[in-house]
């Protein structure tokens, strides 16, 4: 349990980057293109930076299935944008509407990379 938890407070850290570019670039953008495409751009941008993140420091000794991954920011960025243009739609103010998106998705990426994406096994040690 104890490397699980470690795993996910690196997961948290490289997701709290990720997070960090997505905000920038969807405040970025937000002015002129509105919600929904601003936070569609910006999960592409945080999806990229979490790949990197993710194979290379969180799940580093682990074999990544590359199309899993894919599959798996894809429903991420799909989730993200539908959540923020529903809540932006229903009167929620576009920066609201960003943080309960995020908030949304963040238990579901760590699940799915930890058992799905990068190939698990627990009596691996998952990183040095």
């Amino acid at each position: 349990m104890q490397k699980i938890l470690q795993l996910f407070i690196r997961y948290l850290g490289a997701g709290a980057i990720a997070t960090w570019v997505h905000f920038v670039v969807f405040v970025c953008l937000l002015p002129y293109h509105g919600p929904t495409l601003s936070t569609l751009c910006a999960a592409i941008t945080g999806a990229m930076v979490a790949y990197y993140l993710s194979r290379h420091w969180v799940f580093a000794q682990r074999d990544c299935n590359t199309g899993r991954f894919l599959i798996t920011a894809t429903s991420q960025v799909v989730s993200n944008t539908l959540i923020v243009n529903l809540l932006t739609h229903w009167g929620a103010p576009a920066l609201i509407a960003q943080l309960v998106a995020t908030a949304a998705v963040t238990l579901q990426g760590f699940t799915i990379n930890h058992f799905w994406v990068f190939k698990h096994d627990i009596k691996r040690e998952p990183f040095r």
